[in-house]
């Protein structure tokens, strides 16, 4: 099974937390990471190294970290990791239905699950039109 971690600027990484224990329950394998403005990178690097030293030290397994954005710290130190461990992707510009296919599709090759999580990410964006009816439809 694939971890998933999701790696963000501020409240946003504790807030999806919350977002997914309240839509499927608590999960095993998912785990967030919050690069905090009174932390710093520092701490914010140790914690994603340990983080992935550790899930890889359990079983090595897959990882695919979705951080909130491109070229930011989270996305920019998780190219860092994978660039130098296997079996770790990194998406950015994560939202609520991505994560959701991740955790749903965790036993997944690590391309196909990546693939899925894009796909999921795209196909979730829209905008409201609202309908009008017109005399054909009466």
């Amino acid at each position: 099974m694939t971890a998933i971690i999701f790696a963000a600027h501020g409240l946003s990484a504790p807030g999806m937390k919350d977002s997914v224990e309240m839509v499927v329950g608590p999960q095993t394998h998912f785990y967030t990471l919050m690069l905090s403005q009174e932390e710093g990178i520092a701490p914010f690097k140790a914690a994603l190294t340990g983080l992935v030293n550790r899930l890889r030290s359990d079983g090595g397994q897959q990882i695919l970290i979705l951080t909130d954005m491109p070229a930011g710290t989270p996305y920019n130190l998780s190219v860092q990791l994978a660039l130098e461990l296997p079996d770790i992707a990194v998406l950015s510009g994560a939202n609520f239905p991505m994560v959701l296919t991740a955790l749903e599709q965790a036993d997944d090759s690590l391309d196909e699950l990546t693939h899925q999580v894009i796909e999921t990410g795209r196909s979730a964006i829209a905008r409201f039109q609202e309908v009008t009816a017109t005399e054909d439809d009466f």
